[in-house]
């Protein structure tokens, strides 16, 4: 049976949507060349609890800056050799992503951010003014995305992960009681699938 539409589900969606418009609208006005990026990027750091909101854009603001400040470092000096630029943009990314592996924390949002924010300019008509007006345009955008989301979610009717959490701890010990009664009581039972969603409480509580 699929779950139903709750409130927080609609309450969520609305405040995305009026982040994702928020950012795009500000975005024309600033002129931006790419005003799509504030939009999606509005979109992608939305999360459903406030907090997890703010530490997502803190994370992704992060990663983009390195990322641009990458580009501006890398390119200017390798732009003749696309085979070094290639071979150094490739160990970049692959460090970024094993450090994102590693680290289990939201940290690791950052160090992802990073490996795949670079901005890489047309080298054909490759020069360092450009590519600076390039990658300060990719940072304001997904900056002004962020920003907006960050603030709706976090001014209009904020949601806590306190009542979350609380559920989740009443629905595990609610399974940990009925598995222990079920054992003393020597009743077969379907106990693999109790476990199985204990395992899964335990694991969004973690999460």
């Amino acid at each position: 049976m699929p779950n139903r539409i709750t409130r927080d589900d609609i309450l969520f969606s609305v405040k995305s949507f009026m982040a994702a418009m928020l950012a795009l609208y500000l975005a024309f006005r600033l002129g931006l060349p790419r005003p799509f990026w504030s939009l999606i990027s509005a979109y992608v750091v939305s999360q459903p609890f406030s907090g997890a909101t703010r530490s997502k854009a803190v994370y992704r603001v992060a990663g983009t800056v390195v990322g641009a400040v990458m580009t501006m470092l890398v390119v200017p000096r390798f732009v003749g050799y696309p085979i070094l630029l290639s071979i150094i943009f490739s160990v970049w990314i692959g460090v970024c992503l094993y450090v994102s592996l590693l680290d289990r924390t939201p940290r690791a949002y950052a160090f992802m951010l990073a490996g795949y924010s670079p901005v890489l300019a047309d080298v054909s008509v490759f020069s360092e003014a450009a590519l600076f007006e390039a990658s300060l345009a990719r940072v304001e955008e997904i900056v002004l995305g962020i920003v907006c989301s960050a603030l709706v979610h976090s001014v209009i009717l904020p949601r806590g992960v306190d009542r979350t959490v609380l559920e989740r701890l009443d629905q595990a010990l609610k399974d940990i009681r009925l598995w222990v009664q079920e054992i003393l009581s020597e009743v077969p039972a379907n106990r693999t699938m109790k476990l199985h969603r204990l395992s899964q409480t335990v694991s969004e509580l973690r999460t």
